[in-house]
């Protein structure tokens, strides 16, 4: 492999042959000098060194010629120091500031030294920022949401953000990939469903599309659904590049790894697939869910973590170590839970908060004490969801209505918030009593390296969490935007500020909500089925008025 990758660029001679030539190159020098000297040493002859600026001149140029083969020669040593350069000198033109600016100078060193210390943590995989308290306030959803109609017939399923946040993907039970235009709201394109009867079906879906992602760089969409199939598109030129097959049953989750095309697969046939988008080529199978896996997500380094529904196992999957860490979920909600809940309850409660907070706090404490004297018991059968807050730390969601923490250091959830969304009352009008049961976890997703994560489901509401810093673990509630109907996908994105010297960014969430959860029909409420939008602007504690 060394030898090709000399052979790429330009550089044909191995290390032996090098040295050989270097000698010899030193040999010819001496005699050249020898040669100089018999001539005469007091510099009058015509064909003597010259000058130094010719000299200097010389060298650049055989400086220059030399510059693709020295990049080898260099000592790892001198190639870190080259590259920490190189990279300090683009963050320093990434930020900096107009001209005549008050102590640009120093404002762009700070600005420096935090871009370096946030990617530092970034590349250790360690969440760092802190952003959750910048979404306290009282959100107005009629100024902050935009409600994307018509573009599917069916509910819609799985929905993902570019990462500029310029457009929306939302695919549905109707088979169709709808691509949307976020700022003006428009609907720019429908890859719709196709039959298998037709010669061409292999460039479209030919049943529900379940799972949508986007590729780090905004150049490709990845599509899957019951057909089995995953569906690889073009961004910018709206169309279809290539399909896989390779499963053999539902595709129910996708996830690119970030700053890379690898694209990561599940699926109902309990197989998680790695494929290289950039060559359109399979590349690996991992095995170990006992029942289908429903849910993908992976950040930037080279593993992924999966929840499969009733084996209740959350699994990390190291890639370049092929292993998986497997954790085992299954919360149960029961009296000793519920009165320990109870009791934390007070310390739960934020010093100012908003009144939808307030209001939500104090239902979920009314439920806690109705289900104590009522002796319930909820077990978590299935879990459905998981998002990543960073390389080490992610969250889960399942059918008790539980949230749950977890860390690579544990086997078992570091935190467990039950019946984060409330609970639906018991039903006595019909042929059969119902008791009353969770409402069930969703749809979940965080916003990568900070202590900000939404959750959903079908109460009505997405609920907007903190995750706690320092050595106790935990997450309280922040704020809460009032939805309608199944969240059965949420997508959460972070705009670049337009003022380099700003740290405070707006998040833009979208939300696939439909009439009927995400995997089934055992239940539907009164609702339409659209994609909807929230842009949510970052305003710090000290400006809430």
């Amino acid at each position: 492999m060394a030898k090709d990758r000399f052979l790429a660029q330009g550089v044909t001679h191995t290390k032996r042959q090098r040295g050989a030539q270097s000698q010899k190159n030193q040999k010819n020098q001496r005699s050249q000098k020898s040669r100089m000297r018999s001539h005469g040493s007091d510099g009058s002859d015509s064909e003597g060194v010259g000058d130094v600026s010719d000299l200097e001149h010389q060298y650049e140029d055989a400086s220059d010629a030399m510059s693709s083969a020295d990049e080898f020669l260099e000592t790892p040593a001198e190639k870190r120091l080259r590259l920490a350069k190189d990279y300090i000198g683009r963050v320093q033109a990434s930020t900096q500031l107009a001209a005549g600016a008050i102590d640009a100078e120093q404002i762009d060193r700070d600005l420096i030294a935090e871009r370096l210390t946030s990617d530092a943590n970034e590349r250790s995989g360690r969440w760092s920022r802190q952003i959750a308290r910048n979404f306290a306030y009282t959100i107005d959803e009629p100024r902050v949401t935009r409600v994307l109609r018509y573009g599917h017939a069916l509910p819609p399923t799985c929905v993902a953000l570019t990462p500029d946040a310029r457009f929306v993907y939302s695919g549905g039970k109707d088979g169709a990939l709808v691509k949307w235009d976020r700022v003006e709201g428009k609907k720019l394109h429908v890859f719709r469903a196709l039959k298998k009867k037709r010669p061409d079906h292999n460039v479209g879906h030919c049943d529900e599309i379940l799972a949508v992602a986007v590729s780090s760089d905004g150049r490709f969409v990845a599509s899957g659904g019951r057909d089995r199939r995953i569906h690889v598109w073009s961004v910018s030129e709206d169309r279809h590049l290539g399909v896989f097959h390779q499963h053999k049953d539902a595709v129910t989750g996708l996830a690119f790894r970030r700053h890379t095309n690898h694209l990561y697969s599940c699926s109902l046939d309990r197989m998680v697939k790695l494929w290289n988008i950039d060559e359109l080529g399979y590349m690996d199978t991992l095995f170990g869910h006992q029942d289908g896996a429903v849910v993908i997500d992976a950040l930037q380094r080279e593993q992924a973590v999966t929840v499969g529904c009733r084996d209740k196992t959350v699994r990390l999957w190291k890639i370049a170590d092929d292993a998986q860490l497997v954790f085992r979920a299954g919360a149960a909600t029961d009296q000793h839970r519920i009165t320990k809940a109870l009791a934390s309850a007070p310390d739960m409660q934020p010093s100012e908060p908003n009144p939808r907070v307030a209001s939500a706090l104090t239902a979920h404490e009314t439920t806690l004490r109705t289900l104590a004297g009522a002796d319930a018991e909820f077990t978590e059968d299935c879990v459905d969801c998981i998002t990543m807050i960073d390389e080490e730390t992610f969250v889960s969601g399942g059918d008790s209505g539980a949230l749950c923490l977890w860390s690579v250091q544990k086997k078992k959830p570091v935190f467990i918030h039950h019946l984060s969304h409330g609970i639906v009352p018991a039903d006595t009008t019909g042929p059969y009593d119902a008791p009353p049961r969770p409402c069930w976890i969703s749809a979940v997703a965080a916003v990568p390296f900070t202590d900000l994560f939404f959750s959903a489901s079908s109460d009505g509401c997405i609920r907007m969490w903190r995750v706690r810093a320092g050595k106790t673990p935990g997450f309280d509630l922040v704020n809460v935007i009032a939805v309608n109907g199944f969240v059965n996908a949420l997508s959460v994105r972070e705009l670049v500020p337009e003022d380099p010297m700003s740290n405070i960014r707006d998040v833009v969430v979208a939300a696939a909500v439909g009439q009927e959860p995400r995997l089934g029909r055992w239940s539907k409420v009164s609702a339409r089925n659209v994609i909807k939008l929230f842009t949510l602007r970052a305003v710090p504690p000290t400006s809430v008025q």
